[in-house]
């Protein structure tokens, strides 16, 4: 089921809604929460991703594990291509066949997603040379999609049944889109995508049919390039913290007094010292181009072993946060062309 909709229109729809919690993408590049629809003033829906991801929503940094309270009907509003894929990945962890996270499991059943496509990426931005792209399609984890036909005129595309009957409730009145909307529409998503390719043509090696990083098998021998592309790491975090697929986590006793004993899950980073630590005190990765390495050996090599997809979403959110300049595609250029290969394939 499809709708075209001019922007006003789409903001009015939003601002009458009565049963959900709405969690939207404003001007400030960040997710806004709001109960009451009225105060939604502007969606920002020709932005890139927001600054935080939307895993915040599924898998909180802090959560108690003993005690669940109600849990809030969301509206999910303009998530990009890149955390679609990260929130895949989650789910292969979090609800995947050998175990369920229950409080992960509810609080996405009660999360309808709106995605939208990426039409004005930015430098970072490098998810079609990943195996991603800067649109969404059915299949890609949404509920509904919002595309372009240009920058006022938008289609809304249903992927699910959630996503069916919320388009039939409150958009049931507007017209479907003309042959000529799609072409439209595809002419945006092209250029969106050739702009992705200019941005990291020094990355990519011109071939169309494989858009993807080399795995990074074998590069145990090449310390010396880990040594020196952790130099400038100060170890804050901060690309863990911040990337929409990063997943590890700790599990603590915890008390606020002596009748509130508790157990909480809170995010745990990998390059941090103590987080391979084992309790006789010995560390497997004592150093630091150890953790450094192991980061992104997590995101192209093992999660791709087990899931057949890379858990790097070329988001670009690390690359802007990192105070050490410290950029994924560089690290990944100077250790291929270290083994005398190409730098993607």
């Amino acid at each position: 089921m499809e709708k075209i909709i001019n922007y006003s229109d789409l903001l009015s729809v939003f601002k009458n809604l009565n049963n959900f919690i709405i969690i939207y993408h404003n001007f400030d590049q960040i997710y806004k929460k709001i109960i009451n629809p009225q105060e939604i003033q502007n969606l920002a829906l020709l932005n890139i991703r927001c600054i935080h991801p939307p895993k915040l929503f599924f898998f909180k940094v802090k959560d108690i594990l003993t005690s669940f309270t109600s849990v809030e009907k969301i509206l999910l509003l303009d998530v990009k291509f890149c955390d679609l894929k990260a929130i895949r990945i989650l789910d292969n962890i979090f609800i995947g066949e050998e175990y369920v996270d229950e409080k992960y499991k509810i609080y996405k059943e009660n999360t309808l997603i709106i995605s939208s496509d990426c039409i004005n990426p930015q430098l970072s931005c490098f998810c079609s040379i990943v195996g991603g792209r800067p649109y969404v399609e059915k299949g890609d984890g949404s509920d509904l999609n919002i595309s372009f036909v240009d920058e006022n005129n938008l289609i809304l595309e249903a992927f699910t049944q959630k996503g069916e009957e919320f388009l039939k409730e409150n958009f049931n009145e507007f017209e479907e889109p003309t042959k000529n909307d799609y072409l439209k529409r595809n002419s945006v998503r092209v250029v969106s995508e050739r702009k992705i390719y200019e941005f990291n043509k020094e990355y990519i090696k011109e071939d169309k049919k494989n858009k993807h990083y080399l795995t990074l098998k074998n590069t145990y021998e090449l310390e010396s390039i880990w040594e020196k592309e952790s130099e400038k790491c100060v170890q804050c975090g901060g690309c863990n913290f911040i990337c929409p697929s990063c997943y590890c986590f700790l599990i603590r006793e915890a008390s606020k007094d002596y009748k509130d004993q508790h157990r909480d899950k809170v995010w745990d980073v990998c390059h941090f010292t103590g987080y391979s630590r084992v309790a006789g005190g010995a560390n497997p990765r004592k150093y630091k181009y150890q953790r450094f390495r192991n980061r992104y050996q997590c995101k192209f090599v093992y999660r791709y072993e087990n899931f057949n997809m890379y858990a790097c979403s070329g988001c670009g959110r690390c690359i802007e946060v990192c105070p050490g300049k410290i950029d994924m595609r560089k690290v990944i250029r100077s250790l291929v062309l270290a083994k005398g290969e190409e730098v993607l394939v």
